[in-house]
């Protein structure tokens, strides 16, 4: 399925963007006399893949063990934000100049840091054999910003030094890593349509709406922010192009099977301070779509272990947690750190619920037996829809910092309405594990709380405004 279905599409919509964006640059070039335009950085959306494989895809499968479904889902949820992308191309300024940094930039970054850098750090070192030395290499050359003799590119010698230990460990039958895909016969995998209709029509893909749709909205918005670190370096794009194309790879990539979103990436600036230009972007759609295409994929997961090169995601990953940082002023890091919370919790959900089916238990039986121990039920709550719980609380603490009691009030009853529909918060447990719950007044002990929260902000906006001695300075 995902040699012949998923990365044919894949392959289809990483070259469609990539092809875009170096004909815009080239434009650019021709338009302005200059020969240093740099193409924007384009390809599948690394923390959604994660995102979507972990939280939705997973999860359907644990309770229909249906792969199609589970696919399907991915292929729907791609597809809202495919739309979602699409339409915000022409108005999500309005989103990012209302909405407080921190709670744009935290999400991502605790996206980034559950989902992206954990497991891979785990996996490194479960396989030191193979895996420290091209980490090491990675973290040295990336940390330093070193550039090798004749620019060969740092992964490419990760790649080749963790090929050779692989080959010498197998010599000495010292290769201990779990076993690699199945190899497929060789030959051209053509992307092909998928039934939307049926898969629209189900509804099922619904329930994961709190996680597809921020995110759409957040990368959408991370993508401006990458437009507007493009022009600083000097090559001025147009927004609505740019963002517009995003959105229609993600549905083409969907339409054909592609159960993962497109997206901009950031790194402009070092590509353009390494030399790159327009060809890069170029060789890289037709060097992606070459190995999706032919199935290569996982011959050369049998050579060059995952384990190998997860350095790149976890830089990947490390970087963006940074730019959380980094990017917020120094008294709104606090909402940053309060923010990633959320997305712990849940990967620690899913670590509990992992444990609890390989003991061959269920959620029902285990959860009670926690006691005080460990809050489960509380962590459970707050990794419900934690993307936009990250979000409401990193707003209201930014704008409590702030002293604006009034726009962490109007947070406050954001998160209210949510909760009171199931978005957030809202769960109950089955034998099948943990299972959203949607619909009307499904979660009142937060409905209810989140509402005298927002009544006690605003009366700290009624009594700020009468009392000006009400803040130490």
């Amino acid at each position: 399925m995902v040699t012949g279905r998923i990365l044919p599409a894949v392959a289809f919509s990483i070259l469609f963007g990539n092809l875009f964006y170096a004909w815009q640059a080239h434009r650019l070039a021709r338009l302005s006399g200059r020969d240093d335009v740099t193409a924007i950085p384009f390809g599948i959306n690394t923390p959604t893949i994660f995102a979507y494989i972990s939280l939705i895809m997973l999860p359907v499968y644990e309770r229909t063990h249906d792969a199609n479904l589970a696919w399907h889902m991915g292929i729907f949820a791609s597809l809202v934000s495919g739309i979602v992308q699409s339409a915000s191309a022409f108005c999500i300024d309005w989103l990012r100049r209302t909405t407080p940094l921190a709670a744009l930039l935290c999400p991502l970054a605790g996206l980034a840091l559950a989902f992206l850098c954990l497991g891979f750090i785990f996996g490194i070192f479960q396989t030191p054999a193979v895996a420290l030395l091209p980490a090491v290499i990675l973290l040295a050359t990336y940390g330093s910003r070193m550039r090798l003799p004749w620019r060969i590119p740092s992964g490419l010698v990760a790649m080749v030094v963790g090929g050779i230990l692989v080959m010498l460990l197998r010599v000495f039958h010292l290769y201990h890593l779990p076993p690699q895909p199945p190899l497929l016969p060789p030959g051209i995998y053509l992307p092909r349509p998928v039934n939307l209709y049926r898969i629209i029509v189900t509804g099922e893909g619904w329930r994961y709406a709190s996680i597809f749709l921020p995110l759409s909205l957040l990368d959408t918005i991370v993508s401006l922010q990458i437009l507007e670190s493009v022009k600083l370096a000097g090559d001025d794009y147009p927004t609505k192009p740019s963002l517009l194309v995003n959105g229609l790879a993600t549905l083409v990539g969907a339409a054909l099977g592609s159960a993962f979103p497109t997206t901009l990436y950031i790194g402009h600036n070092a590509h353009k301070a390494n030399g790159a230009r327009i060809g890069y972007s170029i060789l890289g759609g037709v060097a992606s779509a070459a190995l999706c295409l032919t199935g290569l994929v996982p011959a050369v997961l049998r050579f060059i272990p995952l384990e190998v090169v997860a350095f790149v995601v976890v830089w990947f990953g490390l970087a963006m947690v940074a730019q959380a940082f980094q990017e917020v002023p120094a008294t709104h890091t606090v909402a940053i750190a309060l923010g990633i919370v959320p997305m712990l919790a849940q990967w620690v959900t899913q670590i509990v619920d992992l444990a609890i089916r390989k003991s061959g238990a269920d959620w029902m039986s285990v959860a009670p037996r926690f006691g005080g121990e460990l809050a489960i039920y509380g962590m459970i709550a707050l990794g419900q829809g934690a993307l936009l719980v990250s979000m409401i609380w990193a707003a209201a603490l930014v704008w409590i910092i702030e002293r604006r009691f009034l726009q962490a009030s109007a947070w406050m009853l954001v998160a209210a309405a949510l909760s009171c529909f199931g978005l957030i918060h809202a769960y109950q447990l089955s034998p099948q594990g943990i299972e959203n719950r949607l619909g009307w007044w499904v979660a009142p002990e937060f409905t209810l709380s989140y509402l005298a929260a927002a009544i006690f902000l605003l009366a700290c906006y009624a009594y700020a405004r009468n009392t000006p001695t009400a803040f130490v300075n």
